[in-house]
């Protein structure tokens, strides 16, 4: 069995030993009941002694028997559903490394290993639609626990689970699976309040979840408290992206570098809001990781560029084996830049930097300004953020030509980024006037990104067409240097008559 995944949406009821069977076939939508399948199932479920996955809501096993034999990982998706990642049953002692590269994030160097032993006597039943397409299971699970983390103990309970096929939960479902709860409910099930069956083998093992039940941010509330929500997800969404960058996947480097640059970004517009050295360490060591994936990040950028460039030349002009030579040294480039990346990543400075980030989120060390009136606090920090890049702007234009100049529009796109994000992270308080100013200061990050690109692609045109022993390649280089220059100055032009609005819009108090 190779790799796969799947979104899971399932429901679980309470059952008695002795209760019978609700009639299926009586369910509205549900044309057949399909003949049942009986399984043995063992289960060990494995995680660090501290529950590391257990307490944000992931579940890692190795199972036998039934139809789906291997490992498997959960991990939440959206309310009531996770996806599920499956991998051959391999050593029954050794966590496949597919698995392990998607948690490192979560168990940051803790050891994982067996915390309890479940062993299910299960009967499915098929349920199909008037049309004869599989809606869901209906699953009657006997099952027997074995906690061996903490305090050994034993139990034994009966449980009843409806999960729908496959396609019905990747096309959402929630319909469907509030319906079918609703009818069983009406038949004497209940639904269960077990988040699982590991929870309940845990019993008062089962770890406080990780997420943070925050109030609803207001513009009356706290200020802190919409700064606080748009953290949170960013940093759950970087831990999940740790896990892309592991395993390789196309794009990942240049993914979470964004999630560590939206996470610095707010944390600098809304420092005021937060006590000034938790917010300091946190953005030097946000600012030192996102430069250890810009090294990788910043070789694709420009080895995709300089290809693009030489492709697009004429033949004639591309003077010696310039594409053999670009992509050898862009190769060597990327892998040494690759490796410093998975080094960080397997770091205790790593792993306590994202201890630091969930320690603030959970216990933010608020000032006065973090407990005023959110919507007139963030506003204020915002159009800072936008006087800010006024100010840059005007520095820019104002630069003589040439490096100095490119480097003032680099500060230009650096404070249009910065904005960007702080009104991202209050569009819950200032609702559309924030997405207007988000989606501006988004147009002037984009041209002067391309701009940036240019500057790069230049220098190391200038380091190749004068290196020693170049010899004709030198003319193309000076070829492409030249077009280079033409297209930073586009995109100069660009940015001069589209940016006046991200220049212009401000947040109402």
């Amino acid at each position: 069995m190779a790799t796969s995944s799947n979104v899971e949406a399932e429901q679980k009821f309470d059952a008695e030993a002795s209760t019978p069977l609700p009639a299926l076939d009586a369910i509205d939508g549900i044309g057949r009941v399909g003949e049942p399948a009986s399984y043995s199932l063992e289960a060990i479920y494995f995680d660090t002694r501290h529950l590391a996955l257990a307490s944000r809501g992931i579940t890692l096993r190795r199972r036998t028997g039934g139809p789906d034999a291997g490992w498997h990982l959960k991990l939440p998706h959206s309310a009531g559903k996770r996806t599920e990642i499956q991998e051959p049953l391999g050593n029954a002692d050794t966590v496949p490394v597919e698995l392990m590269d998607r948690v490192l994030a979560y168990t940051r160097g803790h050891a994982v290993g067996a915390i309890a032993t479940l062993t299910t006597e299960r009967t499915s039943y098929p349920l199909y639609g008037n049309d004869g397409h599989r809606l869901a299971d209906f699953v009657d699970d006997h099952v027997r626990a074995k906690a061996v983390l903490g305090e050994p103990r034993e139990q034994e309970w009966r449980e009843w689970e409806v999960e729908l096929a496959p396609d019905e939960a990747d096309d959402g479902g929630d319909t469907l699976l509030s319906t079918l709860t609703q009818q069983l409910s009406g038949a004497g099930a209940k639904p269960s309040e077990r988040t699982s069956k590991l929870a309940t083998a845990l019993g008062d093992s089962w770890p406080a979840s990780k997420r943070t039940d925050r109030e609803d941010p207001s513009g009356n509330g706290p200020a802190a408290i919409p700064v606080l929500r748009y953290l949170d997800e960013e940093v759950a969404d970087l831990l999940l992206q740790d896990s892309h960058v592991r395993l390789a996947r196309a794009d990942s480097v240049h993914q979470m570098r964004s999630q560590i640059r939206r996470i610095r970004a707010v944390l600098h517009g809304f420092r005021a809001l937060f006590e000034p050295d938790p917010v300091k360490d946190l953005e030097k060591e946000l600012k030192s990781l996102a430069k250890t994936l810009g090294r990788y990040r910043d070789v694709e950028v420009l080895h995709e560029r300089l290809k693009s460039s030489l492709d697009e030349l004429p033949g004639k002009l591309v003077l010696g084996q310039l594409h053999k030579e670009l992509e050898e040294r862009m190769a060597l480039r990327a892998d040494t830049a690759m490796s410093a990346v998975r080094n960080r990543l397997n770091s205790p400075r790593y792993f306590k930097l994202l201890d630091d980030l969930e320690a603030f989120i959970d216990a933010p060390p608020t000032t006065s300004k973090g407990d005023a009136a959110a919507k007139e606090t963030t506003a204020k920090l915002v159009n800072k953020a936008g006087k800010r890049l006024r100010k840059r702007h005007d520095e820019a234009v104002g630069a003589a030509v040439g490096p100095q100049r490119d480097k003032a529009f680099h500060e230009v796109r650096k404070a249009a980024k910065k904005l960007r994000f702080a009104a991202a992270a209050v569009e819950g308080i200032h609702g559309k006037r924030a997405v207007k100013l988000e989606d501006a200061a988004h147009r002037v990050q984009t041209i002067l990104g391309d701009h940036q690109d240019s500057v790069m692609a230049r220098a190391e045109l200038l380091k190749l067409g004068t290196a020693p022993g170049v010899s004709n390649g030198a003319f193309t280089y000076g070829v492409l240097h030249a077009l280079e220059s033409t297209a930073a100055d586009a995109t100069q032009q660009e940015y001069l008559r589209k940016g006046k609005k991200a220049r212009k819009l401000r947040l109402k108090k």
